[in-house]
C-alpha cells in the first residue's frame, strides 16, 4: 500500500513538473510547422470536389455497373477521409503527447537558432582578432624608404619637423626683433606727426594744447598746468612719468591721465 501511494505521489509530482515546464515554454516561438483545422477541411473539401467533377466526366458512356463501382468507390474513400478528419480534430486538442511533439518542435527549433547565432558570434569575433592582428603590426613608412633609397635623402624631413616642432619665441634681445620694433615705431612716428599736422591745418586742435614729444611710437600731447595724454596708434599704452623739470618751470598742479 505504501509503495502504491508513493507511486502515485510520484506521478502527481511528475505530472507537477511537467505541467511548470509546458508553463514556461509558452512563450517559445512556433517553428513546428503545423496545419490548422480549417486548412484540413479545406484540403478535405477540394479533394472531393475535384474527384466528384473527374466522376461527373468520365462516367456517362459507361457501363451502368462501371458507374456504380466507381461511385460506390467515392463515397468510401470520401467517408474514410471524413472519418478520420473527424478523428484528428477531437483528437488533437486533448491529445498530451501532441502538444508535447509541438513544444518539442519549438525548442528544437529555437536550439537551432542559438546555434547559428554562436556560430556567427565565433566567426566574427574570429575575423576580428585577425584584423587586431594587422592593426597591432608596425606601420612601414614606405614612401620615406623609397625615397632614402633612390636619392639617398630625407626631404620630407625637414617639413615634418617645421610642422611638429613648436615655433621659438623671440626674445627681447633678438636683432630681428629689435628691427621690426623699431621700424614699426618710425612708421607710427611718422603717421602720428601727419595726423597731427593736419589737425593744425584744419584748425580742429584746440590752441592751448601742446606736442610735448613724438617718439617710440607715442604721442605726449596736453595743456601745461593741466594735464598730460599719451596717445598712440592702436591702444593706449601705460603713461611715463612726467619729466621733472619741465613740472617745477610750469609750476606744477599737471594732471596724468
Amino acid at each position: 500500500a505504501r509503495v502504491g501511494q508513493g507511486s502515485r505521489s510520484g506521478r502527481r509530482g511528475r505530472g507537477v513538473v511537467s505541467n511548470r515546464g509546458n508553463m514556461s515554454l509558452d512563450g517559445l516561438p512556433r517553428h513546428t510547422r503545423t496545419v490548422g483545422q480549417s486548412e484540413l477541411v479545406e484540403r478535405l473539401v477540394h479533394v472531393a470536389y475535384t474527384d466528384l467533377q473527374r466522376l461527373c466526366t468520365n462516367l456517362p458512356g459507361q457501363p451502368e455497373l462501371d458507374r456504380k463501382r466507381e461511385l460506390m468507390r467515392y463515397l468510401h474513400n470520401l467517408r474514410q477521409r471524413l472519418t478520420r478528419l473527424h478523428v484528428l480534430v477531437e483528437w488533437a486538442p486533448k491529445n498530451r503527447a501532441a502538444q508535447i511533439a509541438v513544444k518539442c518542435g519549438d525548442m528544437m527549433g529555437q536550439l537551432r537558432q542559438h546555434d547559428a547565432a554562436f556560430a556567427d558570434a565565433a566567426d566574427r569575433l574570429y575575423g576580428l582578432r585577425q584584423q587586431m592582428d594587422w592593426a597591432a603590426g608596425p606601420l612601414y613608412d614606405t614612401p620615406g624608404a623609397l625615397d632614402v633609397l633612390c636619392n639617398g635623402k630625407y626631404s620630407n624631413l625637414p617639413r615634418a619637423i617645421a610642422d611638429v616642432a613648436p615655433k621659438p619665441v623671440p626674445s627681447e634681445t633678438d636683432p630681428e626683433l629689435i628691427r621690426v620694433r623699431d621700424e614699426r615705431c618710425r612708421r607710427f612716428d611718422v603717421e602720428i606727426r601727419g595726423l597731427l599736422v593736419d589737425e593744425r591745418e584744419r584748425g580742429t586742435m584746440p590752441k592751448a594744447v601742446r606736442v610735448f614729444s613724438v617718439r617710440n611710437g607715442e604721442c605726449v600731447v596736453g595743456v601745461p598746468g593741466e594735464y598730460r595724454a599719451t596717445l598712440t596708434l592702436g591702444g593706449p599704452p601705460p603713461l611715463p612719468p612726467p619729466p621733472e623739470k619741465e613740472e617745477k618751470e610750469e609750476g606744477g598742479g599737471d594732471k596724468e591721465e
